[in-house]
């Protein structure tokens, strides 16, 4: 289904059982031109989870996102500038009319239990995606964490690169 380097082999190794999830949430347009609608999260998840693609239900190249996680926090796309550039929504997700109708991820990433996903959606200034857009986050759950040598259980962020 999806590329799985080291890295992701090391933190799936240390997890019994993976489970697909497969979340949707609505985006709040209302047909205004470059409206930034209200932030909104992904479904908490009672488990550490991996995210691996999105995808979305329209297809409008200027609507813009911008993503944060939330443990750990972390902004996506971020860069040295006083106020970040939001990204290009074709940039992090496919549309069921491209050859990737859901995009993967680079490098799948990694949310601790409870571990939820933030986006902030700017429509389009010329052309604005209707009412009705869905965007759909891929994930797999990974439950059943087993023991390491050090007696933590599963894989955290003070492993590192540990194989």
């Amino acid at each position: 289904m999806y590329y799985y380097n080291d890295f992701t082999n090391a933190i799936l190794k240390r997890y019994g059982t993976h489970l697909e999830l497969i979340d949707s949430q609505p985006i709040a347009f209302t047909t205004t031109a470059n409206e930034k609608v209200p932030p909104f999260f992904t479904t908490e998840v009672n488990a550490d989870t991996l995210v691996f693609a999105f995808n979305v239900n329209f297809i409008n190249a200027n609507v813009l996102v911008r993503i944060k996680s939330i443990s750990p926090q972390y902004e996506w796309m971020q860069n040295n500038d006083p106020v970040p550039q939001d990204t290009p929504i074709g940039a992090v997700a496919g549309v069921s009319s491209q050859a990737l109708p859901v995009l993967p991820l680079v490098m799948p990433f990694f949310l601790l239990a409870n571990g939820r996903l933030q986006f902030q959606f700017t429509n389009s200034a010329s052309n604005p995606t209707a009412a009705g857009a869905v965007i759909t986050t891929r994930m797999l759950k990974l439950v059943d964490p087993l023991q390491n040598s050090d007696g933590t259980c599963g894989w955290n962020y003070g492993l590192g690169w540990n194989k």
